[in-house]
């Protein structure tokens, strides 16, 4: 991909400490340890969780979702039975075995580098495109570029690109710190791409080409339902993370010798 002048002048003029162009072909983006990037077997992340929250307020029955980064596979757990199709993305392997072997209907996984779109790629358009880390592992503003220019193209007419603010904005490290993004530096690499940015609340952003499609009342409605019957469970995960963070205090672990 050459790089159009409206990127070039974006990086003269907002992101001259990041690399133009890496010039690496093979895998661009990967900057970090296999370790570090490999979320099978974590929890999911406040940010993810955020993201989920906010597309269950939509009626997905008929849409179409591709989650960059499937992690623990949370999202396609959760979302799965009441979606038309969920296509995920990973570089690896653990995240695609452990997908693969959940077995969900309408789940498909892919290998796949998100700023090349080498080896497998995700077919057809997409309502939602989800992804809470899209900045802190690219190399360069080209393959920045390459990134936002791959989802415009899988993006549905009335399709949202879906991130937050907390995976924005964390960089590893050994990385550079440019590469935490605010939302004002979100919103000018979409505008190169012809998208447009939008705050749905303090941490979750959306990329859009137009207005952005709201949800239904009676998807809210079922949102609101869904959000009181899982009340008692969230009530009580909090209840025992405050139990712990009581025992640790009354009971501190002894000092190592």
């Amino acid at each position: 991909m050459t790089l159009s002048q409206v990127w070039v002048e974006l990086h003269a003029t907002r992101f001259p400490e990041l690399p133009l162009d890496c010039g690496n072909e093979v895998d661009p983006g990967v900057i970090y340890s296999e370790d570090l990037r490999d979320w099978s077997g974590k929890a999911t992340t406040p940010d993810q969780y955020r993201i989920e929250r906010y597309i269950d307020r939509f009626d997905l029955r008929d849409k179409r979702i591709l989650h960059i980064g499937i992690g623990n596979s949370g999202l396609a757990r959760r979302f799965h039975k009441r979606t038309g199709k969920i296509v995920g993305t990973t570089i690896d392997d653990p995240e695609i075995d452990v997908a693969r072997s959940l077995n969900l209907p309408n789940y498909e996984v892919l290998k796949q580098n998100k700023y090349s779109a080498a080896n497998e790629d995700a077919a057809g358009k997409f309502d939602f495109i989800i992804d809470n880390n899209p900045t802190s592992p690219c190399c360069c503003i080209r393959h920045l570029a390459a990134l936002l220019s791959y989802y415009d193209s899988r993006l549905a007419d009335n399709g949202q690109i879906v991130t937050d603010q907390e995976g924005l904005g964390w960089v590893p490290d050994g990385s550079s710190r440019r590469w935490s993004f605010s939302f004002d530096d979100l919103a000018a690499v979409a505008g190169a791409t012809g998208l447009f940015a939008h705050r749905m609340n303090g941490n979750v952003y959306v990329l859009a080409r137009s207005t952005l499609e709201r949800p239904s009342r009676l998807a809210l409605f079922r949102h609101a339902l869904r959000r009181a019957r899982s009340a008692p469970v969230r009530a009580l995960g909090g209840a025992s993370r405050a139990l712990r963070r009581l025992v640790r205090v009354a009971f501190p672990p002894a000092a190592s010798e």
